[in-house]
């Protein structure tokens, strides 16, 4: 259907997976126009690539000649642009459905699935391939600093591609190299636990190709068993002696984002790439090229002596990380950290999980504006829970913590505290980066 589809209208354009999938369908020939509520830094990006976008969904945005009609995630299923297009009779896909369909046109897929780490690894083989001259296309969530885009087209015959687990959508992908980074508790708006994420991440397995590899986290325990029955080729990665690759397999790499989990991520990456015919020489070599991407440790600019970083984590673990990474990198410095939590669901189910996160941080300071709300995933059930209750818990641990009734609020009290800090970390998948941005002039 996708290949056939001439003149297609994306509804919710601006989400970050679905505005790289316009990208490269506006490069194969198709006439690409779309809609999302409101204007963002990613609709702009499309838009200078000649891609029309119109503020607001309404049912006049379609057009009769439309010949498809692909919707993210986050749009509604009665949404006036879907009905629109279900009167009208034009063909709809969601974001997923369109990538597995598009994916079916490549030679060699490698799709990377996790809880946390997926963005980083997906960008790493991406950029080990394209220095190894395989011209890959890429498909990833956030922009790819060295490329600009959350997407990368190229003319070779592999696709890398993100594969996100929620509502099991990487269901609709068949992967010759299928990438698990960790499995947790995550997205328990869907999920009724973490069996049930495990079984998704089972059936997405049993849904590779035939003779496909699957590389895995060694040190995790959910991914090893989810590993443990697929009848694939497996690859360990890891710290341990249990893993395939390790450390030991890139002796004294330099990698330009400091952490462990980031030097986790390249071992994944490494392990795929290898997969797949790269030398151990290309894989160094493109790993020590990788400059990161959009708000993963993405340091801005300084701001007289304090360094202005952006961050997009927004489960427990990966705020744990982010806080071991940045009190490793500014030892016996001052740190703030802005956190914004992500979704009164995620907040309310992992609510322990945050607490111990920020309380055992080296960390001491600490501002939370208020819980990011996300259209259409909230329960008014999930509201009775706000970033006031965290800042109690981490007030009750001996940390410094205050609430922020919004970004503006937030803003004023770093502006206030900003001469006393070497780093400010701006923390959260919702629109907190809007401050980071602010305070270099962005």
């Amino acid at each position: 259907m996708i290949e056939k589809a001439k003149k297609i209208f994306i509804s919710g354009i601006g989400g970050i997976g679905v505005s790289a999938l316009a990208r490269i369908l506006k490069s194969k020939g198709a006439d690409i126009t779309g809609s999302d509520l409101e204007a963002s830094e990613v609709t702009s990006d499309l838009e200078k690539v000649g891609i029309e976008i119109v503020i607001g969904q309404k049912k006049e945005n379609l057009m009769t000649e439309t010949d498809l009609l692909i919707y993210s995630s986050a749009v509604p299923e009665r949404g006036p642009e879907r009905r629109e297009a279900e009167r009208l009779e034009i063909p709809q896909l969601s974001y997923p459905q369109a990538l597995g369909e598009l994916a079916q046109s490549c030679e060699k897929i490698v799709a990377v699935a996790g809880t946390n780490g997926k963005t980083t690894t997906t960008a790493m083989i991406g950029r080990i391939l394209e220095d190894a001259y395989e011209d890959p296309t890429v498909v990833v969530g956030s922009k790819v600093l060295s490329w600009n885009s959350n997407a990368r087209i190229g003319g070779g015959k592999y696709l890398i591609l993100e594969a996100d687990e929620y509502r099991r959508a990487f269901l609709n992908y068949q992967a010759d190299v299928a990438v698990i980074t960790n499995i947790e508790t995550d997205h328990l708006d869907y999920f009724r636990d973490l069996d049930d994420i495990k079984l998704a991440f089972s059936q997405f397995l049993k849904n590779t190709k035939a003779g496909a590899a699957v590389i895995y986290n060694a040190d995790d325990d959910a991914s090893r068993q989810v590993v443990g029955g697929a009848g694939l080729k497996k690859i360990g990665f890891g710290f341990t002696s249990a893993a395939d690759i390790s450390p030991q397999s890139l002796p004294n790499l330099n990698l330009l984002i400091p952490g462990r989990f980031t030097l986790a991520n390249a071992l994944a990456a490494a392990a795929a790439a290898h997969e797949v015919g790269v030398s151990w020489l290309n894989i160094r070599k493109g790993l020590e090229n990788f400059t990161g991407t959009w708000r993963r440790f993405e340091k801005l600019g300084r701001v007289g002596k304090t360094d202005i970083i952006s961050d997009y984590a927004h489960h427990p673990t990966g705020l744990r990380v982010l806080l071991e990474t940045a009190f490793d990198v500014y030892t016996h410095k001052n740190i703030l950290v802005v956190f914004q939590p992500h979704q009164h669901n995620r907040t309310k189910k992992l609510f322990e999980n945050f607490v111990q996160s920020m309380c055992q941080s080296e960390i001491a300071d600490f501002i939370l504006p208020e819980i990011f709300d996300v259209p259409g995933r909230e329960a008014e059930k999930d509201k009775d829970i706000s970033s006031k209750d965290l800042v109690r818990e981490l007030l009750a641990c001996g940390k410094q913590a205050q609430f922020a009734a919004n970004l503006q609020q937030a803003e004023a009290m770093i502006r206030e505290r900003l001469s006393g800090y070497d780093a400010i970390l701006i923390v959260g998948a919702g629109d907190v980066y809007k401050i980071a941005n602010n305070l270099v002039g962005k």
